[in-house]
């Protein structure tokens, strides 16, 4: 059905596709509220900040794939379109992902902002080393 969206031959042409970066950042968004609800027991609604994912895709290989001047709302594109592109490619199902960040956000409702991010950062990592193989 989406197959036009994701005819993608490498990882940089995914990482540019502002297109997919715009869909990926509402999915990126409703996959970290919904993980982070079940983490702490009460439905919430988050914005995941561009620092978040940017520190979490230049932890990663696909690093790599970026110049040394990348600023962090690029690098935050990056990330989001390749989950939107691995979303709509049918290789990451929402339900996975949430169980991917849940199992490494540990947080609470007294986790300071700073310390939200810095591991929501490390659960971003994680789920993208986990999809990453599956990236052209």
């Amino acid at each position: 059905m989406w197959e036009s969206f994701v005819h993608h031959e490498s990882i940089e042409s995914i990482m540019n596709d502002k297109g997919l970066a715009k869909l990926g950042d509402n999915l990126v968004n409703f996959i970290y509220s919904l993980a982070k609800s079940v983490v702490l027991g009460q439905t919430t609604g988050e914005k995941v900040r561009d620092s978040v994912l940017a520190r979490a895709i230049r932890a990663t290989e696909i690093n790599s794939h970026f110049s040394r001047r990348t600023d962090a709302g690029r690098a935050a594109d990056a990330y989001e379109a390749i989950m939107a592109y691995l979303w709509l490619s049918g290789k990451l199902a929402i339900q996975e992902a949430v169980k991917s960040l849940t199992e490494t956000l540990d947080i609470d409702s007294k986790t300071s902002r700073k310390k939200e991010g810095e591991v929501a950062a490390i659960s971003f990592q994680k789920l993208l080393e986990e999809y990453s193989d599956l990236l052209p």
